[in-house]
């Protein structure tokens, strides 16, 4: 039916929209057709029909989007830049309020206030070379340290306060030296400097013999003195003597049966080489003990066997007088002990055989070439009860004096020696020859396992 008091025919807004349903009805032509309506009571008819098509529209696409260019209706754009406490899914363009690194925000809900405070600087304390005009709120901070640039040795500066410059007038390129090479050559910017390999030097890989190692080369090998062999280094420019030190020079070599012939191996580990030539004794009797010294005694010996001793085997006789002993083997020069090469402590603590299986110092011995056995006690108290050869029967080692009292009845002097002073109670690194003596002591029983 027609609105009241109107005309049933719209010569404008029904004749300009027919045929166009509300559903796809666009603001665009909506606005279009109402904004060139005058304002006046003539068109009051009009005015309702535009009204209503609008009404029927907003209840078909549920939206409001005025008459006019510009016009709001009852809501606020989508499209937006709002700052928002959350995510709202009709607005597109929205930021989220969020609290930065010394920042809280504190949200009052609804109809309520959104507090933004500052938790990390709470007040401006002032640090060497630095003031502060206030602890809290506005403050100014100013450099109460550094008032002036001054330049120095290659370095200007383009104001002495404020912003400056600072540019190196000293260095202002590299130069290329000796065996150097610079790139780019100019030696100006970011310069590469390279070391060119020197002519006219050895090469550092080589396989040298050197006597230590040393940090500029990568191949050398120390030379180092063996079993047998001493060394005597009078330092740089100087001259490095060696010279043989294990042999007593007489070429003496026993033909022993092999290790590992047809014997058993209970029978051919033992070598009783204080019962052995050309300085060992062939008789079995033996004295009840050895005279107790505080000075190292001697003995030479062969060895029969190239190898590391693994065991040297002494008894004793008894066990109520029991100091401990030192033990150990010398290498020789000249036929006198000359350098230790290995040491061990034999603790009496019961009779029968003991074996000495630890060392200090490697028994590296070479078969055919003559030793010396040395034995000390470590302490003053007691003597020691070793078995022992006797000494009336064993070889003579040492010379006499050139006074000797009788020949037709020489004694026992001469079966040992000894060192008369410089070393109580300990075997010595190396002996000195001057303070040797002969010596009647009966030398220890003894044998030694290469296993």
């Amino acid at each position: 039916m027609p609105l009241p008091d109107a005309n049933n025919y719209s010569m404008r807004i029904y004749e300009l929209l027919k045929e166009t349903d509300l559903e796809n009805l666009s603001y665009a032509q909506f606005q279009g057709v109402a904004e060139k309506l005058f304002i006046e009571p003539e068109n009051e008819d009009e005015m309702r029909r535009l009204v209503l098509v609008q009404l029927a529209r907003m209840a078909v696409r549920g939206d409001w989007d005025g008459f006019l260019t510009g016009g709001g209706g009852s809501g606020a754009p989508t499209d937006a830049e709002y700052v928002v406490m959350s995510l709202n899914g009709t607005l597109t363009n929205e930021r989220v309020l969020a609290a930065g690194t010394g920042i809280s925000l504190t949200d009052g809900g609804a109809g309520s206030n959104a507090t933004i405070a500052n938790t990390g600087v709470t007040s401006n304390v002032a640090g060497t070379g630095i003031s502060v005009s206030a602890a809290t709120g506005a403050s100014t901070i100013t450099n109460t340290g550094v008032t002036s640039n001054v330049a120095g040795t290659g370095i200007s500066v383009s104001a002495a306060t404020g912003a400056s410059t600072i540019t190196n007038t000293g260095v202002t390129s590299l130069v290329a030296g000796t065996n150097i090479t610079l790139s780019p050559g100019s030696g100006v910017g970011d310069v590469t400097v390279t070391a060119a390999t020197p002519t006219g030097l050895a090469p550092n890989d080589a396989s040298y013999l050197t006597l230590g190692l040393d940090g500029d080369l990568t191949n050398e090998r120390v030379l180092t003195a063996g079993t047998g062999i001493a060394f005597t280094d009078t330092g740089a420019n100087g001259t490095l003597t060696i010279e043989a030190t294990g042999g007593g020079g007489s070429g003496y070599q026993p033909v022993l049966p092999d290790r590992d012939g047809s014997f058993p191996a209970s029978n051919r580990e033992l070598y009783l080489v204080s019962c052995m030539p050309p300085w060992g004794n062939t008789q079995s009797s033996s004295t009840s003990s050895t005279t107790a010294s505080n000075n190292p005694y001697f003995r030479p010996f062969i060895s029969p066997v190239t190898g590391t001793v693994t065991e040297i085997q002494v008894n004793v006789n008894s066990d109520a007088d029991t100091p401990d002993y030192t033990i150990g083997i010398y290498s020789d020069s000249g036929g006198l002990p000359n350098s230790k090469i290995t040491e061990g402590t034999i603790s009496i603590s019961a009779t029968g055989v003991l074996a000495l299986t630890s060392f200090t110092g490697t028994p590296a011995l070479v078969a055919g070439t003559q030793y010396h056995f040395a034995w000390v006690r470590k302490d003053t108290s007691g003597a020691g009860n070793f078995t022992a050869e006797s000494a009336d029967t064993c070889f003579k080692y040492s010379p006499v004096s050139q006074t000797f009292p009788n020949l037709t009845s020489i004694g026992n002097s001469g079966a040992v020696v000894a060192l008369s002073s410089g070393s109580p109670n300990a075997l010595p690194a190396t002996v000195s020859t001057g303070n040797l003596n002969p010596f009647s002591n009966n030398p220890i029983r003894f044998g030694l396992r290469w296993d």
